[in-house]
């Protein structure tokens, strides 16, 4: 009996000193995507990435093209994030333009 009291003790230290430790870690915060924090060059827009994804699957991505809709750049990027599964990505990054314009 009196060597499991003499156990409970160092075990019930290290238990606490492990608590301890562990209460004292924190978790970096992830790093947002590049996306969301590259500079895009001139022809390239989240809105227009987006609206290229939905010509992509339901429209004339060609005419919207011709007719300055969308550009080239922004269909290539679209085709990307469509492959990558990022839409999502392009869709917070145009909520954050949004809100900045």
């Amino acid at each position: 009996m009196r060597a499991r009291a003499s156990l409970a003790a160092p075990i019930a230290l290290l238990a606490a000193l492990s608590l301890a430790g562990c209460a004292g870690e924190t978790e970096a915060a992830p790093s947002p995507h590049p996306t969301l924090v590259r500079e895009l060059p001139s022809d390239l827009s989240a809105r227009g990435v987006l609206l290229a994804a939905v010509l992509l699957s339901e429209g004339d991505v060609e005419r919207a093209v011709a007719d300055g809709l969308v550009t080239p750049t922004e269909v290539d990027e679209a085709i990307r994030a469509i492959e990558r599964e990022e839409l999502d990505v392009w869709a917070q990054r145009a909520e954050t333009e949004l809100a900045d314009d």
